[in-house]
């Protein structure tokens, strides 16, 4: 989704609940509404609060949200934001981890073929020592 599209969403999450509730509502609940995490609820509202669009309150027992200029919308990007950041870092360590696993297994079976070797070398110097 586009941050254009996500902001949108997140505003109107915001004034359907505060319509509702007729108080500015827990981050929680905007985040269930959209069916988002609170994590990824938690940094769309940090970069929306930046740059004004919304408000957040905090007190010790939650953290709610308002809004603010909502006209500041028609200011952020329409294209989609490249997603494949995170998820192409992901791809590049499990190919890493592809990599280094084949290395520790390829490391393992030389340490067993000379462990196999050093034992068919002990048991012929033994088998030479008996037979003496």
């Amino acid at each position: 989704m586009n941050p254009y599209d996500e902001a949108h969403l997140f505003v109107a999450a915001t004034r359907i609940l505060f319509h509702q509730k007729q108080a500015s509502p827990p981050i929680e609940d905007v985040c269930a509404m959209l069916g988002i995490s609170d994590e990824a609820g938690h940094s769309i509202s940090r970069k929306l609060e930046k740059i004004g669009i919304i408000e957040i309150y905090k007190d010790p027992f939650s953290v709610r949200v308002g809004v603010g200029n909502h006209l500041e919308i028609e200011n952020i990007s329409k294209e989609a934001k490249p997603e494949n950041s995170l998820a192409s870092e992901l791809e590049q360590f499990m190919a890493k981890k592809k990599n280094m696993d084949k290395k520790v297994e390829t490391i393992q079976a030389e340490l067993e073929a000379k462990k196999q070797s050093m034992f068919a070398d002990l048991e012929k110097q033994l088998k030479k020592k008996m037979s003496e």
